[in-house]
């Protein structure tokens, strides 16, 4: 058997590394700490500081401070009325001379249907809310939230059959889900 001589250890390692990073670790948890309070003081310092004069609220509208910025001398007045002078008074007016036609035109749009009230669908009910859906998409609705038929929904039951609802709207239709 051949007998194995030890290996040769190394220099001894230098551990003042290890303690540099150690040092520069903490240094840094600790900037990391303080700095949310440093942050917050530095806020309450920067608040403005309320005025002497004993006045809490300000109000927007005080203009006792106001500076002005730009004078007039009253040429705003002068030019509208410069404008009056030159003003016609004359009343005048179109006529048509196809004024029966017009009025029979009128007549007969007059006589147009108006549009149905709108058509929508009850799909889902989850925890008060109900999904409806009409010809735009779909809608979140809940008791009181205005409908697309222009009512209020005022009350969502459930129905006798599983999975089955019906909603009242405040025109008194009830309105059933489907599938």
């Amino acid at each position: 058997m051949a007998e194995t001589s030890p290996v040769p250890a190394g220099p001894p390692r230098d551990k003042r590394f290890d303690g540099y990073l150690k040092g520069a670790g903490l240094i840094l948890a600790i900037n990391c700490a303080v700095l949310p309070f440093a942050m917050y003081y530095d806020i309450l310092d920067a608040r403005p500081n309320p005025p002497t004069s004993g006045i809490e609220v300000r109000d927007p509208l005080n203009r006792t401070n106001q500076k002005v910025v730009r004078e007039t001398h009253n040429k705003q007045a002068a030019a509208q009325s410069k404008a009056g002078e030159n003003l016609d008074l004359t009343t005048t007016a179109t006529t048509s001379e196809l004024t029966s036609d017009r009025l029979a035109g009128i007549e007969e749009a007059s006589k147009q249907p108006f549009p149905g009230k709108a058509v929508f669908l009850v799909r889902e009910v989850v925890g008060g809310l109900v999904m409806i859906e009409d010809e735009s998409g779909y809608w979140f609705v809940e008791k009181g939230s205005p409908l697309p038929d222009g009512s209020t929904l005022v009350a969502i039951e459930r129905g006798n059959d599983p999975g089955s609802w019906s909603i009242k709207t405040s025109d008194g239709n009830v309105i059933n889900r489907t599938n």
